[in-house]
């Protein structure tokens, strides 16, 4: 298993609750006691708030004031609004990095390939969702435009927990392959492949909810729900 260190009580808190959270070990709309998850995780309740307000700002959790805060549902809308967006910010971060991408930046898209696929071989499959979202976080980073890289992180944070489960389900065949092609393409400076790459990647992860949502997508662009793909 690949390990991570937390240096603080409430990096611990923050990360084993992110994990319950985005592996279903705490499901969708569950409330959350912070007395219950202090003696969970083996923290404070101080640590435990400070890591439930963290993840309500990335919205894994709902906590509105003066009310028990809950994990967040995923709905057919949701996921329909997500892939909406993520085509409106990951495409033009693709642009931008095979124009400005540094070294470094290949560098670190390189480092989350190798941990994702180290990651599935060891049938990690949570470790293979954060290495994901890493490989797109550090894309977006490459493009050097820090709101577009506030809008990426933020916006997949709601799409961990469907990656999981889509891993679980259908497997993790050509997730990483379009990420190595959209990492060689901002390499060689390739504007027109990377935007390609990452469309053609974007619309995949969401034929491939849609199968997990028992749906299937359709030529014009529906889904047999007749939502907006």
């Amino acid at each position: 298993m690949l390990e991570q260190s937390f240096p603080t009580k409430t990096e611990r808190a923050y990360w084993a609750l992110r994990r319950a959270i985005v592996t279903g070990e705490i499901g969708e709309s569950s409330a959350l006691d912070d007395f219950e998850l202090a003696a969970k995780f083996d923290v404070g309740r101080t640590p435990v708030r400070e890591a439930i307000k963290r993840l309500a700002l990335e919205e894994f959790i709902i906590w509105h004031p003066h009310r028990t805060p809950h994990v967040r549902t995923t709905s057919v809308d949701d996921l329909a609004q997500l892939y909406e967006a993520r085509h409106f910010f990951e495409i033009p971060a693709a642009r931008l990095s095979a124009e400005r991408a540094t070294d470094a930046d290949i560098v670190s898209m390189k480092q989350q390939c190798d941990l994702f696929d180290a990651a599935v071989a060891e049938n990690e499959m949570y470790e293979a969702a954060e290495r994901d979202y890493e490989f797109h976080l550090a894309v977006a980073k490459a493009s050097h435009n820090r709101f577009l890289v506030d809008a990426v992180g933020h916006l997949n944070c709601g799409s961990l927990r469907l990656w999981y489960r889509s891993y679980l389900q259908l497997g993790t065949e050509r997730i990483n392959e379009d990420h190595r092609r959209e990492m060689e393409a901002i390499r060689q400076r390739d504007t027109d492949s990377a935007i390609s790459v990452a469309r053609a990647h974007i619309e995949f992860s969401h034929e491939r909810q849609l199968r997990v949502f028992g749906l299937a997508a359709v030529p014009n662009g529906r889904s047999d729900g007749a939502w907006p793909a």
